[in-house]
């Protein structure tokens, strides 16, 4: 069932990259996927509607998952105006490295999300959410300044080094180590009209996911989800 009119299905593109740590992705999946406006599984009202994107039709997750995109890089962009939120998971700091030093398609893709204003202006705020390790593409794309954001406990310093090379000597970037109390960190709005979400290492995208769907079609919607993963959901303080 289709939701109201006034009740938006917001398109989500999730990113996947061979190498790719899995529960990065597949945790925002899985709650998204469950997020609905009426709460109701039998006729449900989706808030999301999710995209697989990845520069292959398969790609091989965490050296153990493959997965089909719905569509490829080249395909998504011709159609970036059309998502409102972009997913970015991470994986191990040399991977996600050299994803940023050859200026891949996948980084590419993530600066392209960042800095555009879509054609029609803006048809509401956009999300770039990414999990883990994933910030480092995130604050590769040098359109964070003055924003906070965090990641894996294990790359703040390279995260550090990332946004300030992004950067050139501009505007800073907050890193926030991400902890029990904030395992997910909202960094505000960027220069394009982007909201910045980042999330600390691999299951704290399980919580970041319940904040947006909190944010995006109401706080009843995402405690419904919690309570239906039996998921004990870290809200950030």
């Amino acid at each position: 069932m289709a939701p109201s009119p006034h009740k938006k299905i917001h398109q989500v593109a999730v990113l996947v990259f061979d190498g790719g740590d899995i529960l990065d992705f597949a945790g925002p999946v899985e709650m998204l996927s469950h997020v609905t406006y009426n709460q109701d599984r039998q006729t449900p009202e989706p808030g999301f509607k999710l995209h697989i994107v990845a520069a292959n039709p398969t790609i091989r997750a965490g050296g153990a998952l493959t997965v089909t995109a719905d569509l490829t890089l080249e395909e998504a962009s011709k159609r970036l105006d059309e998502f409102d939120i972009l997913v970015v998971p991470g994986g191990p700091p040399e991977l996600m490295m050299g994803l940023v030093e050859r200026d891949s398609p996948e980084m590419q893709f993530v600066r392209d999300f960042a800095t555009r204003v879509p054609s029609d202006g803006g048809k509401g705020e956009r999300v770039m959410f990414s999990v883990c390790t994933g910030a480092l593409l995130v604050g590769a794309t040098g359109a964070v300044g003055n924003l906070n954001l965090t990641t894996h406990h294990g790359a703040y310093d390279l995260l550090r080094q990332v946004c300030s090379k992004a950067s050139k000597g501009g505007e800073a970037v907050n890193v926030l180590e991400s902890n029990a109390q904030r395992r997910y960190v909202d960094g505000g709005v960027n220069g394009a009209g982007v909201r910045v979400l980042t999330a600390g290492g691999v299951t704290c995208g399980l919580d970041a996911s319940l904040y947006l769907a909190a944010l995006k079609v109401g706080d009843a919607a995402a405690e419904w989800v919690a309570d239906l993963t039996e998921h004990e959901w870290k809200k950030a303080t």
